[in-house]
């Protein structure tokens, strides 16, 4: 199902043809197949519209056969169209002055879905090679949420309450928009999610296991957004509020014709968050005695100001060449208080009271742009085709705080101490790709990335003498800078024998890091020079039946390493209680990734879809605490972290997602997951059964009024000598249309019980903790859309207007 509201003026047009049906009934009709293979294809859409002004006028859907008829038609000139998941929309003008029957439609695949015109019922899973793609576009439920909403119904996909994506609990995600990396960085990222509204979203595409087509070390997931180019434009004009609260208004502006299309897009906003927290450590020495004991209680005030302006353009050089370019720029502003309370205890050897209160203030400024251009041409219509593409970005924050600390014992000297912080990120990577169709149905692409980023970071904190005047704190202050440059080159080989499909990929990766960190007042000083590299190895086997049931087997074997140079490297950033290091004996990690999967579309009833996996690590990466005393920190024992190689590490699991549609105004999906996670640390074994699961509802009411309902649980999940607290929320929502849907409202209720929260308890042999986050998120949004213009350029809008740091749309 597409989008089941119509414009009054389609409903108006619909009842005229039909009371003028046995005057004026002409009729359409034909068969629509694979270019290639010549097979029939279920589930098309295919649709006319005028064409004038490319209003829909009437349509319909493929059945099993692939054939479609398409009744009471006007005479007059219309535009056909014929669209489906994986294959190039096709697009015709055809002048109806009597009925046509047997007309034939070819599409051709392995591009990339553009535009979907015909409401029609389809499935809101489907597989696709190595792809699990989610319709967003088919689940009305989410239409007016945000792409966190959206990633969250997506195979495997979690967006915890602070931004953060996982994908089975893992964190090494790449996002791709639009078929091309993001080249976000992690703050980036989570704003994009959180202002991209969930109806710019065409589809959201998952690779739990992908080829060596990419170079992640995890997962891949692609976010489409709508495409639609008409000669037409359209304003739109927003407003979203929060009783967070939050508010942040909006203005998109759309002009396109066949050739070129430009989008500008600027908005602001304000906002608060206010977040509580609470929790225990206690450190143990040698001899299994406790050292220190520590229990806190803190709030956090975060309020922000921001905005963001971008534009983006297409050109359509001509019917084979496309280019395209993207830049925005964004500024943010935050001035957060942090309020802690201490209870903290010493055992050396006798009990000693050092609890605390804080009062933290901080101020910042964060700014950053991105900018690219992407061009692709297609030397004929096989599917030959060379793509160019280039992004770059950066981020930059800086700011100052002061901290009060006022000691519970009269014994001690209670301080201040002010810090001063700025970071650079700044990124960019040049690509090339290149298609090859040959004979007998197999394709091959190959290409090459070269990437390079550059960062610096400074912290330097002074300390209140007790006469006056500051003092630097040498050993809590620092300085780093670090580069990395990253050539790879990859190429896959894609056979098709009817509906069975052979996938085989090589990628050789190599990571150049080269950087610096020192005390700067010290002169403690460390630099590595290294290089990571090694190949990456798939094969992935699919096969769709004619009735639209899939089956995938695939595999791929992977290596990751620390991210963060200093990860290598022994010095120690140092805190009042505790520090972190590096560990130079750590080695690469090498994952075996084994993965099946099964979806089938059932006439009238949804979609059910099963995966399972298993997950191999040698030499998996993990963080561990452990204790030590430091001069640097004072007579007391503390507590240090450092990445470690845990050994060996193994991940076996199941998800189900079930989809029931009775009607085209009910939608019902329920999605569960279930694994086992172990490993062997230092003759250390553990595992842990988890599972997830989770409920939406949809329905829509009185032919206006749509409704929904979402409920999600996440049990605790296993880590390093750690475990995550469970998850849990229920939301609930309302929207409408009016006016010919020039005016849109959305009501929700997020987390209606106050149940989201988010922690973890560590339980190393010697440093165990408890901890517990929870943020304001019961609160209620409201939202406004008005748009003034063609109602087919809403989505392209909407694309625009949600285009944030980082953010490369076609």
């Amino acid at each position: 199902m597409k989008d089941i509201r119509i414009t009054a003026a389609a409903v108006l047009a619909t009842l005229l043809l039909s009371m003028n049906a046995a005057a004026q009934n002409i009729t359409i009709s034909g068969t629509v197949s694979d270019a290639k293979t010549g097979e029939a294809l279920p589930l098309v859409n295919v649709g006319l519209m005028s064409e004038q002004d490319t209003v829909f006028v009437r349509g319909n859907s493929t059945d099993f056969d692939g054939r479609f008829t398409i009744t009471d038609v006007k005479p007059g000139n219309y535009l056909l169209q014929a669209s489906f998941v994986g294959y190039e929309t096709h697009m015709e003008r055809i002048e109806l002055q009597q009925s046509v029957q047997n007309l034939g439609i070819k599409l051709t695949g392995n591009v990339m879905l553009q535009t979907v015109v015909v409401s029609a019922e389809r499935p809101l899973y489907t597989m696709e090679g190595e792809k699990n793609m989610y319709n967003t576009k088919e689940d009305p439920s989410i239409q007016t949420g945000t792409a966190s909403d959206a990633l969250q119904n997506a195979p495997g996909v979690e967006v915890d309450a602070e931004g953060n994506i996982t994908l089975r609990g893992v964190s090494s995600v790449e996002i791709w928009i639009n078929d091309r990396p993001s080249h976000m960085n992690e703050e980036a990222m989570k704003q994009y999610i959180k202002q991209l509204p969930a109806n710019a979203i065409e589809r959201i595409e998952v690779i739990t296991n992908p080829s060596a087509r990419y170079s992640t070390t995890g997962g891949v997931i692609n976010i489409v957004t709508n495409q639609k180019v008409t000669r037409n434009e359209l304003l739109c004009l927003g407003l979203r509020a929060t009783t967070t609260p939050f508010i942040s208004p909006w203005a998109s502006y759309v002009w396109a014709n066949e050739k070129v299309d430009f989008n500008i897009y600027i908005n602001g906003m304000y906002g608060n968050h206010d977040m509580k927290s609470d929790g225990t450590s206690t450190l143990f020495d040698a001899n299994g005695d406790t050292s220190r004991f520590q229990k806190w209680d803190n709030m956090n005030k975060m309020p922000f100001q921001g905005g963001y302006l971008g534009f983006n353009t297409n050109w359509k050089i001509d019917d084979k060449t496309t280019l395209s370019a993207w830049v925005g720029a964004y500024p943010y502003w935050d001035q957060n208080s942090f309020y802690n309370n201490y209870e903290y205890y010493e055992y050396n050897p006798t009990r000693v009271d050092l609890g605390y209160r804080d009062t933290t203030l901080n101020h910042g400024f964060s700014h950053g742009a991105y900018g690219g251009a992407w061009f692709e041409h297609r030397y004929d219509t096989t599917g030959r085709k060379l793509s160019i593409t280039f992004n770059g970005n950066y981020w930059a924050n800086g700011g100052y705080s002061d901290q009060t600390r006022d000691y519970n014992s009269p014994t001690l000297t209670d301080f201040k101490r002010h810090m001063v912080g700025s970071m650079w990120n700044g990124s960019g990577e040049l690509g090339i790709n290149y298609t090859l169709p040959l004979k007998h149905d197999i394709t091959i692409e190959t290409g090459a990335e070269v990437g390079y980023g550059y960062s610096r970071n400074s912290e330097i904190r002074d300390s209140l003498l007790p006469g006056g005047g500051w003092n630097n704190m040498p050993y809590q202050s620092y300085v780093s800078n670090g580069s990395a440059f990253e050539p790879n080159v990859y190429v896959t080989a894609q056979k098709r024998w009817g509906s069975f499909t052979t996938k085989l990929g090589l990628r050789y990766n190599n990571n150049f890091k080269s950087g610096m960190i020192e005390h700067p007042t010290v002169g403690d000083r460390m630099r590595l020079d290294t290089l990571f590299s090694g190949l990456v190895p798939s094969i992935h086997l699919s096969y769709q039946t004619k009735t639209f049931e899939s089956y995938s087997l695939s595999y791929t074997r992977r290596f990751s390493h620390d991210g963060d140079l200093s990860g290598y490297l022994p010095f120690r950033i140092y805190e009042d209680f505790s520090f972190s290091t590096g560990n130079p004996n750590l080695l690469m990690c090498y994952t075996h990734n084994l993965e099946a999967a099964w979806n089938k579309y059932i006439m009238k009833f949804g979609n059910v879809g099963l995966n399972a996996y298993f997950r191999a690590n040698t030499d998996e990466i993990g963080t561990m605490t452990s204790a030590i005393y430091d001069p640097v920190i004072g007579p007391y024992m503390v507590n240090y972290t450092y990445p470690v190689n845990i050994g060996s590490s193994h991940t076996e699991g199941a998800e189900a997602n079930i989809t029931y549609r009775p009607t085209g105004f009910l939608n019902v999906r329920f999605n569960a997951s279930l694994f086992n996670y172990g490993y062997n640390y230092n003759g250390f074994s553990d595992s842990k059964l988890s599972y997830s699961f989770r409920l939406n509802l949809w329905a829509k009411v009185w032919k206006r009024l749509e409704l929904f309902a979402n409920g999600s649980y996440s049990s605790p999940r296993l880590g390093l000598y750690s475990l995550t607290n469970a998850q849990k929320r229920f939301d609930f929502g309302a929207s409408s249309d009016f006016f010919d849907r020039k005016l849109s409202i959305y009501f929700n209720v997020n987390d209606i019980f106050g149940w989201s929260e988010w922690g973890s308890n560590t339980t190393a042999p010697q440093y165990q903790t408890t901890g517990s986050n929870r943020f304001n998120s019961r609160f209620v949004s409201l939202g406004l859309t008005w748009r003034i213009g063609k109602m087919e350029l809403e989505s392209k809008a909407r694309q625009g207007g949600s285009d944030a740091p980082g953010a490369q749309v076609k």
